[in-house]
């Protein structure tokens, strides 16, 4: 009993951890950057190659696929974009939020305190707003590390508890019970970078097989869409719409995804290997090259894509 509690103590301190760390981190890159952002956003959509890209560096920059895509649904609300363009910036914010994904896959963990004390020491002493954002994005990336740190130190504790072991060999090995949990947990928690890190720790520690973490990194990109969804209540059919492209743009790649889950699993492998990169990289190059696919598939069929979003979403 007290080994389950310690498991499940460790579990939850350090998903929250991890989570909090994320949108800390967001939060911090977005508070410095948002009045450019939305100048940028203005000013370099004009077609949904340049949307593509602009929501690519974006995203990358602010580490919140979510800011920009609530952002995205608010400009389309107040007519200041049209959906095709709206489409272009989600394909991108898709791609640039993996970045959190791959700083996660190296071995930092060690360093947690050191940057998480760093952040707070600037948060604190900092005066200008620049700085404070500055330092509020270091706290979360240490806190997010440590999360990891916390996630990793109750793995000996589960192999220890027959039980919880046993619960992982038996649903460890099912790449659609981890479809599902991806899907929940990301709608939970409203992160899809803390679900992809929580996969990576059980992942490298061997209580998931290859196949599941897949599983549970395409749920994610599906349970992200929550707060999209949630934004554009209240809102025009147009933000609506953009909403719902994002929604149906996740579920079609990774429905794919799953269905060419062998040939997937085996390009991962295959490009992980040729870039000289041991397995703990799987999961993360697994996240990228997903939204980069996506992306590519999507891109030359945008204004198909785009009277499909009409089509189906009426007012």
């Amino acid at each position: 009993m007290k080994l389950l509690l310690i498991i499940i103590l460790g579990f939850f301190t350090g998903t929250l951890c991890l989570s909090f760390g994320v949108r800390l981190l967001s939060t911090g890159l977005e508070s410095i950057n948002k009045n450019r952002m939305k100048r940028v956003i203005s000013r370099f959509t004009s077609n949904v190659f340049t949307a593509f890209i602009t929501g690519t560096l974006l995203t990358a920059l602010v580490q919140s696929s979510t800011a920009i895509t609530i952002m995205t649904v608010s400009f389309v609300n107040s007519g200041l974009m049209q959906l095709t363009q709206a489409v272009g910036i989600i394909y991108g914010a898709n791609i640039g939020t993996t970045v959190t994904a791959q700083l996660m896959s190296f071995r930092l963990t060690d360093y947690a305190y050191l940057i998480l004390a760093t952040g707070i020491i600037i948060s604190l002493i900092a005066k200008k707003h620049s700085l404070k954002g500055i330092g509020k994005a270091i706290t979360g990336f240490g806190l997010m590390f440590l999360g990891l740190k916390i996630l990793n130190w109750g793995v000996p504790f589960i192999k220890e508890s027959e039980k919880v072991y046993n619960l992982f060999l038996t649903y460890g090995k099912n790449q659609y019970a981890g479809f599902i949990i991806g899907i929940i947990i990301t709608m939970l928690v409203q992160s899809s970078s803390a679900t992809v890190g929580l996969t990576i720790v059980l992942f490298n520690a061997g209580l998931i097989s290859f196949e599941a973490a897949l599983g549970l990194t395409f749920g994610d990109n599906i349970g992200t869409c929550i707060s999209a969804q949630i934004a554009s209540i209240g809102t025009n059919l147009s933000a609506r719409r953009t909403a719902w492209s994002h929604t149906l743009y996740n579920i079609i790649g990774a429905v794919a995804a799953m269905v060419m889950l062998k040939p997937f699993a085996n390009l991962i492998i295959t490009v992980t290997a040729a870039l000289g990169q041991d397995k703990t990289r799987l999961i993360a190059n697994a996240h990228t090259i997903f939204n980069v696919l996506s992306a590519l598939v999507f891109l030359p069929f945008t204004k198909f894509y785009v009277r499909f979003i009409e089509t189906v979403v009426r007012d």
